[in-house]
């Protein structure tokens, strides 16, 4: 969380200092965040998120199970840079790590029933 906090203050050109003073918590908290040495309460985390102008799950989402629509924008950021040949090899690159991951969890699976 702290990373994704770390990452939406710099594309927001802010300083640890300006987040915490629009925060209203002091600016070795936020380092302290940043850098996984202490957690944020929820009013705290709300209050970053609104500073940020940012949404609580795009915050932690790395700590809790990612919505979709998390992913949706995630991807959709990476696909800016990717030329069009690569945006035309996407759906078969898709489907063969679909089947890959899904053979390999199988193949995990059966060993552990064994």
């Amino acid at each position: 969380m702290g990373i994704r906090i770390r990452k939406r203050r710099e594309e927001s050109g802010l300083s640890q200092a300006q987040l915490a003073e629009k925060a209203d918590i002091s600016a070795q908290h936020v380092s302290n965040v940043e850098n996984a040495r202490s957690k944020v309460g929820l009013e705290k985390l709300v209050a970053i998120a609104n500073v940020l102008d940012s949404s609580v799950d795009e915050l932690v989402c790395g700590s809790i199970k990612r919505g979709r629509t998390v992913y949706n924008s995630e991807i959709a950021e990476l696909l800016e840079d990717f030329s069009d040949m690569e945006i035309k090899m996407l759906p078969d690159i898709l489907r063969h790590m679909k089947y890959f991951y899904k053979s390999v969890r199988d193949s995990l699976e059966d060993e552990k029933n064994v």
